[in-house]
């Protein structure tokens, strides 16, 4: 089993985007006709889609309400979270993933009245509705044990989402992904598998695409999230999950990825998941993030460091609105690697440092993603348009640099309120409880 010195040691490092809150990278495509054909030895097919831009969501569109507390069955774990709309009698709740030394399990918590309060111990703590729960039934040590390349002790779950019953299917499904951090083998593995709403039944291990590049594990498994049936149906072929990691070798992606799935329509599905890469960046080794000899002017994603890590992910929207969210932490030090050279770096272990750190949201044009789905655009062509460092969070110095973490983003979207996890509190190395800050979206 890992220890919490072990999980210490993978907290990311990652180096400064140079660019500030509500920069622009490049605008938005114009209203534009993308026409895809097809053809075999008798008959040609052509299919035109009409494509119109959506305005981009700024952060200067979120209003801060409040944070509140996760309990202590949440410590060291909240890597996953989604809203639960009919929970807690229809008032809605949360579903939050546990401890990362534990097999996957969840619980499905209240969300009380967000407060300002500045010491994170005056917030009100959310109640557990349902205590953790087991959701994968043992089929990630299941997998570990016929899989060679694949150890369970270094899987933890991270993604968590709610996906209402589709095809024959009589119930609500519960998916969750696997943050496989230590994939160091060029092998794929699988991230995703389902369950019932009370987390028994589960099903899996899937594969996110087939098991050929550019789908990958190590390119799946970190966030787990929905979007919209009409923007997967004008971009994704109807594909409305999707998932993503940040992992800058063995096949992986430097830089985040995301990868659009079909939810399971049967019961007792089996197979490969049906997927299309919306995002996903070249390695370029060790040009781009070489242990102390890369240069960060050689990557696709600006400023990539090894340390990068995009903990949850988001489909947001509010009005003619709309972005793709990722929350992570981000370094503003070197890509260095080897011992820590003070006492003060985050990590105490060896391996990559990048100290000092800060947590950013970051944001991506929807219809530049959804062009990569249509096979119009480089995957590793998009970058963030925007890049929010929210001062509402409460670790940090002055300057907001802090070795607390993230987790998890949720949405409710009949409330338009987004939740976002911050970790750390009690001593990121101590008690390492989370808190949830809340936003409304205009």
């Amino acid at each position: 089993m890992k220890t919490k010195a072990t999980i210490i040691a993978i907290i990311p490092a990652v180096c400064m985007f140079v660019f500030s809150p509500g920069c622009d990278w490049g605008g938005g495509p114009d209203n534009e006709t993308t026409t895809t054909t097809t053809s075999d030895l008798s008959t040609t097919t052509t299919t035109t889609v009409t494509v119109t831009p959506s305005e981009r969501l700024q952060s200067t569109d979120f209003t801060y309400q409040g944070a509140f507390r996760l309990p202590e069955e949440c410590n060291w774990g909240s890597r996953g979270m989604a809203y639960y709309e009919t929970g807690n009698g229809g008032s809605g709740s949360l579903l939050v993933t546990g401890f990362d030394l534990n097999e996957p399990e969840f619980a499905e918590l209240s969300i009380p009245q967000p407060s300002t309060a500045s010491n994170w111990q005056d917030l009100p703590e959310a109640a557990v509705l349902t205590a953790m729960t087991n959701f994968d039934g043992g089929l990630v040590e299941q997998y570990s044990r016929q899989n060679e390349n694949f150890d369970a002790e270094f899987a933890v779950v991270s993604g968590i989402a709610v996906v209402p019953r589709q095809g024959s299917q009589t119930s609500d499904k519960l998916y969750g992904t696997l943050d496989y951090w230590y994939g160091v083998v060029d092998d794929s593995h699988r991230t995703v598998w389902i369950s019932d709403m009370d987390g028994s039944h589960a099903r899996g291990l899937y594969h996110v695409g087939p098991e050929e590049l550019p789908y990958h594990g190590n390119k799946c498994g970190d966030y787990l999230f929905s979007v919209p049936q009409s923007y997967a149906n004008m971009y994704l072929g109807g594909r409305t999950l999707v998932t993503g990691k940040t992992r800058g070798a063995f096949n992986g992606s430097q830089g985040p990825t995301l990868f659009a799935f079909r939810p399971w329509d049967s019961e007792e599905p089996s197979g490969d998941l049906d997927a299309v890469p919306m995002l996903w960046y070249n390695i370029y080794y060790p040009e781009c993030a070489g242990p102390n000899v890369g240069d960060p002017s050689q990557c696709d994603f600006p400023d990539f460091t090894m340390c990068d890590k995009w903990e949850g992910g988001a489909f947001i929207e509010s009005g003619d609105k709309r972005s793709i969210v990722l929350l992570g932490i981000k370094g503003l030090g070197d890509n260095s690697y080897g011992a820590p050279s003070s006492s003060d770096a985050c990590q105490d272990s060896q391996g990559y440092h990048c100290d000092p750190f800060e947590r950013q949201v970051i944001f991506y044009d929807v219809d530049e993603l959804g062009e990569v789905a249509l096979g119009s655009r480089d995957a590793w062509g998009v970058v963030p348009y925007e890049i929010w460092r929210p001062a509402e969070f409460h670790l940090g110095d002055a300057a907001g640099h802090t070795c607390g973490e993230v987790g998890g983003i949720a949405v409710d979207s009949a409330g338009q309120r987004v939740f976002m996890i911050e970790k750390g509190f009690g001593g990121h190395t101590n008690e390492n409880a989370a808190v949830v800050h809340v936003w409304g979206v205009e």
